[in-house]
């Protein structure tokens, strides 16, 4: 069969709190029957590939496999770069080498030499002529191998150099290339039915779970105006770049579980019985028969019976063997004809999970009654468990327990999955177990791709936020924010800060002071949120005219509402409270006390803008019930208004007695507030911590 090998480009990634959903896209010339569209990562998760085919052809068949790449495919361990720079550092430590040995030799060169021949020796002065003739040549050879040492070990630092920069570099380029010899991929096997001429495109989309996000926030202020930037921090480990691909920031959760509604049926007429509700249904009846021709035209040793089944010993079923009744009323493991809904009540599910316990021990023949039930297991030495009524089936917990042989020690086994619908194989037709589904047998690749996706994810998931990011939000209302062009983010398991998107917005500046509390005005700016999906928790930079003002924080934040972020301190407003204090006795024999108190608040705007200010103040206030303390307001300019502010819990306690003025401070002038409030108490009487209340 010929297969098709295309390769898809990645189209958009859809990034989650935890995980990511990959979108890829690929064009086949004509209609192939068989397509394999190679190099995806071994991150993927299988039970996740979806494909969607345009064009003439329709997908019958997906399969996910892993291989390792044919020698001629795979790439070299090392990019050509890195070759090159790993070569340059090994001929310059051979030429070092080769020059350091050089050197060595001419040292241990003698220069005197023993004359073997017989003639006599040659003049004194022409001996002490060619000594020096020798040792000046010496000289002249080791400082020109000095000379050539020291270019040499220069040349080697600088290739040691690069060499430390390529590899940092190919470290940061990420983990995403094309295969080496000892890497593994995985594909996806299509197999295409043409329904007419012309290219097709597929779609294949799969989730990886190595990825993660925050949000933070940039707020351009330029008077009444601002500019709100969406950004996020991601970080990722699937094993390919995603490198020039649209990103969709997605506040949702991939793998949430939702419930439908039921919804009943609306009659007209007489009232009927409600119907049952769905749970565990038995098997339809004969379903043995369904495999009568297989066993008459291909016989196996102990061939299967359709007929009548015998009666079971009495003693079988007083022993510790599982009681299989009769055929009608005998359900076969693997057709739970309730599953598929998932509505189970407590009773039925504990039947269901007791009674598939139960039916793995026994042979295919033994559950269908299709064979003599086998003889009572002989007595071991353990304790006899209790003997159960006829037809009493297994606890769960009996189950591998007491005597039996070979076949009862089978049975400690693990319950299947029968949920992970992915990985559920129908058994052969020459399998004892033959009408049942069970788990697929696990290739030890995929156990060892399955231990390092395990590993990366454990790893991105204890990756520290940046500082300020948060990464715990509100589900309840699911938003994907989409990046304005396309990104690139490295698999290597690091946070990137991405640009997202902006949006003009709208930013109402005012002036808050709380002076009884602190001397400061601080500046607040009311920013409107532009975008139609939420803001999320995460730090906000601002910039006031392109300077940096203060990193603040931004909280949970519907489409539409407003955000009060504090701009810190403006030192060209000044703010001072001066307060006066007097006592006088009241009352027509002088048995109370007036507790009077004066309170003058100056602003000074020393901008050269107009400003809007709110200034705050709070008064005492009585227990409910107190007739012994009066607290009444005297003269107040100007004008000012009850202020309570929201609790931070909903059961938490508001500040009573709150007021706060509102006022326009115009460039360069000055403003002033009075406000005055007397304490009547009986005169044998003083408040708790003294009868002044304003410091």
């Amino acid at each position: 069969m010929e297969v098709a090998s295309v390769e898809a480009v990645l189209a958009q990634v859809t990034v989650y709190a935890s995980g990511a959903r990959v979108r890829r896209v690929t064009t086949v010339n004509g209609a192939p029957s068989h397509v394999r569209i190679v190099g995806l990562p071994v991150a993927v998760m299988d039970d996740t590939v979806r494909v969607e085919v345009e064009g003439p052809a329709i997908a019958t068949t997906v399969r996910v496999s892993v291989e390792a790449p044919p020698a001629a495919d795979a790439a070299a361990e090392d990019t050509p770069v890195l070759r090159a720079a790993q070569k340059r550092v090994a001929l310059a430590e051979a030429e070092v080498e080769r020059l350091q040995a050089a050197l060595a030799r001419s040292h241990e060169a003698p220069i005197v030499e023993p004359d073997p021949s017989d003639d006599p020796p040659p003049a004194w002065a022409a001996v002490v002529a060619a000594r020096r003739t020798v040792v000046a040549l010496r000289a002249e050879r080791e400082l020109a191998l000095r000379e050539q040492l020291a270019a040499a070990r220069h040349t080697l630092d600088e290739a040691q150099h690069a060499l430390e920069a390529e590899c940092d570099r190919d470290r940061r380029s990420g983990s995403a290339r094309i295969a080496k010899l000892h890497e593994l991929r995985k594909h996806v096997d299509l197999e295409l039915v043409s329904t007419g001429t012309g290219d097709v495109k597929i779609w294949l989309e799969y989730q990886v779970g190595a990825a993660r996000w925050a949000p933070s926030y940039v707020a351009r202020l330029d008077g009444e105006r601002a500019v709100v930037e969406v950004r996020a921090v991601v970080a990722q480990d699937s094993g390919e770049d995603w490198s020039n691909v649209p990103l969709r920031l997605s506040t949702a959760e991939p793998e949430r579980f939702s419930q439908l509604p039921e919804l009943h049926a609306q009659r007209i007429g007489r009232r009927q019985q409600e119907p049952a509700k769905a749970g565990f249904r038995a098997p339809p009846v004969g379903a043995a028969a369904l495999y009568a021709d297989y066993d008459r035209g291909l016989p196996r040793t102990a061939p299967m019976t359709i007929g009548k089944p015998k009666p079971m010993p009495r003693e079988a079923v007083e022993s510790d063997a599982m009681y299989v009744g009769p055929a009608p009323e005998r359900p076969a493991f693997g057709a739970y004809g309730g599953l598929a809904d998932e509505n189970w009540d407590e009773e039925s599910s504990r039947a269901k999970d007791a009674f598939a316990t139960g039916m793995r021990q026994l042979p295919m023949a033994q559950a269908l009654s299709a064979a003599p039930s086998p003889p009572p297991a002989p007595a071991m030495a353990a304790p006899e468990p209790k003997k159960r009524a006829s037809g009493a089936p297994r606890r769960p917990e009996e189950v591998g327990r007491g005597g039996g042989g070979a076949e009862q020690q089978q049975i400690a086994r693990e319950p299947v999955a029968r949920l992970d619908y992915g990985n559920l194989r129908m058994a052969p037709p020459a399998s004892p177990s033959r009408g049942t589904l069970g788990a697929a047998d696990r290739d030890p690749w995929a156990m060892t791709i399955d231990g390092e996706v395990t590993t990366a994810h454990a790893r991105l998931v204890a990756l520290p936020l940046p500082p300020g990011c948060i990464a715990d939000w509100s589900h309840a209302y699911d938003y994907a924010f989409a990046t304005d062009g396309a990104v690139d983010v490295k698999s290597d398991g690091a946070w990137h800060s991405i640009a997202v998107t902006s949006k003009s917005s709208t930013a109402k500046l005012r002036h808050v002071s709380v002076p009884r509390e602190q001397a400061d005005v601080f500046r607040m700016a009311a920013i409107s949120n532009p975008f139609v999906g939420p803001l999320l928790p995460g730090p906000i930079d601002i910039y006031d005219h392109g300077r940096f003002l203060v990193t603040s924080e931004v909280g949970y934040t519907p489409p539409g509402a407003t955000v009060e972020i504090g701009l810190g301190v403006d030192a060209t407003v000044k703010i001072a409270r001066n307060t006066e204090y007097r006592e006088e006795a009241a009352g027509m024999l002088r048995g109370a006390l007036r507790l009077h108190h004066a309170i003058t608040i100056d602003i000074d705007n020393l901008s050269g803008r107009a400003i809007e200010i709110e200034v705050r103040e709070r008064i005492p206030v009585t227990h409910d019930g107190d007739d012994d303390v009066e607290v009444t307001l005297k003269q107040i300019e100007p004008t000012w208004e009850r202020w309570t502010p929201d609790a931070d819990g909903p059961h938490a306690r508001r500040l009573r007695g709150g007021y706060r003025w509102r006022l326009n401070v115009p460039a360069g002038q000055k403003k002033r507030m009075r406000a005055g409030y007397e304490v009547k108490i009986a005169g044998k009487l003083e408040l708790v911590g003294g009868n002044r209340r304003e410091a």
